[in-house]
């Protein structure tokens, strides 16, 4: 059996957060009028690798509150029988997506240099987003339900919520409500996966690197135009919010729910 370990004092993780929040947005925001986004329709290497420090610096910030990635002791639940075969399927999941998205962006005849420009933002986004919802967030709700049975579910539940609801900040940039709520529904979904995979590997490295290659897209610093496709979204996503549902709860047969072990307090 596994215990669950909270690091980090509570009330500075919910500062840093909310700090966190507040000045990527903010530099974000004055970056696109600072810095140009676009040249020609092409992301251009200032505005990439801005994005790419301001994530790399929020990152080391959000690191130092959370003291340290791993949630388990003494080790990663890892690949173990009870979870194995909806942690394959999750991973699956992602290799599919992965190798259908690589091969159409690889298709449309990108220049080098516009393809490492997109990577910086790519990068930039897995960072960030990675250290602060399965990093920071992710040890903050940990906090709050480590007492709770299904301690891990809702940890996952309430940091993917998050997750979901940060893209509602696209409205404020000419989204459509609809195109928005499918963002908010499907990035809440993949939030679930990635705390699966946060929580078997034991760190945020690897749900990382697979979310910044699903970020590696030319439309990434667009807006998304229409309505989108409700069906397609909720065929597409809830097979995959099921088996991380599963996931979750079948990880929680494997802790130890007797008091928590707790660091840096």
């Amino acid at each position: 059996m596994y215990k669950l370990k909270v690091a980090g004092d509570q009330r500075w993780k919910l500062v840093a957060i909310v700090g966190s929040l507040v000045i990527f947005f903010g530099v974000s925001n004055s970056l696109r009028h600072a810095v140009t986004m676009t040249d020609h329709g092409v992301v251009t290497l200032t505005y990439a690798a801005s994005r790419l420090i301001l994530a790399l610096v929020l990152g080391l910030a959000m690191a130092y509150f959370f003291k340290t990635v791993r949630i388990t002791s003494p080790g990663s639940i890892g690949y173990q029988r009870p979870i194995r075969t909806w942690l394959a399927l999750i991973l699956f999941f992602f290799i599919s997506l992965l190798l259908v998205k690589l091969g159409v962006i690889f298709s449309m005849g990108f220049q080098p240099a516009q393809l490492f420009n997109i990577a910086l933002i790519a990068l930039s986004a897995g960072i960030f987003e990675e250290t602060l919802c399965r990093g920071l967030l992710f040890s903050f709700f940990l906090g709050i339900f480590q007492s709770k049975n299904q301690s891990l579910l809702w940890t996952a539940v309430s940091s993917s919520l998050v997750f979901g609801l940060l893209h509602l900040s696209h409205l404020f940039n000419g989204q459509s409500v609809q195109t928005t709520m499918q963002q908010v529904f499907y990035a809440f979904v993949i939030g679930m996966a990635f705390s699966a995979i946060r929580i078997s590997t034991n760190g945020i490295w690897v749900g990382l690197v697979i979310h910044s290659l699903i970020d590696f897209d030319p439309t990434i610093t667009a807006q998304m135009q229409g309505n989108g496709n409700w069906a397609a979204a909720v065929i597409i996503f809830t097979p995959l919010l099921l088996i991380s549902l599963v996931y979750l709860v079948k990880a929680n047969t494997l802790i130890d729910h007797r008091p928590v072990l707790k660091l840096g307090q």
